[in-house]
């Protein structure tokens, strides 16, 4: 066909190729050299992943114990120093795998030398407890007690 003006043929799309692409051409998919990069590096966001999550959940374990033991401990050091009866005793024991101890005694430092009757004096109370992994929570407070009970 052409153009009755100008003589020229009519400008037509290219015809299209009805050819499937060959299953040994290059370009017809991924490579086993490409699909096992891709595994490479899909295994290695895996294990990272995976790692982080394990570190997670290690660092909640710790912030857990920690938390109660901190409660403990304040709990043992509200009971140690409670009241003005005289004073207080030293004890110790375990609760749900953390030991415990309070420890009393007297302040040595110079500024808690007073002078009262009756022989009271300062006493240094301090709350320890321990768990697993050799961790450590100690908590220090002072009270007014006397030395002889």
């Amino acid at each position: 066909m052409k153009f009755a003006s100008t003589g020229l043929p009519v400008a037509s799309p290219p015809t299209r190729s009805t050819k499937r692409p060959v299953c040994g051409d290059s370009r017809s998919g991924f490579t086993l050299f490409e699909t096992l990069i891709a595994m490479l590096v899909l295994s290695i966001g895996l294990v990272s992943l995976f790692e982080a999550h394990s570190r997670a959940l290690k660092t909640a374990g710790t912030a857990a114990n920690y938390a109660r033991a901190r409660i403990l401990a304040q709990g043992l050091l509200a009971d140690a120093v409670s009241g003005w009866s005289g004073k207080p005793v030293a004890k110790n024991g375990e609760d749900n795998g953390l030991k415990w101890s309070v420890d009393v005694r007297p302040e040595t430092a110079p500024w808690a030398k007073i002078h009262a009757r009756d022989d009271w004096k300062l006493q240094r109370v301090r709350v320890t407890v321990s768990w697993s992994g050799g961790r450590q929570l100690e908590l220090d407070s002072l009270k007014l007690g006397r030395n002889n009970g």
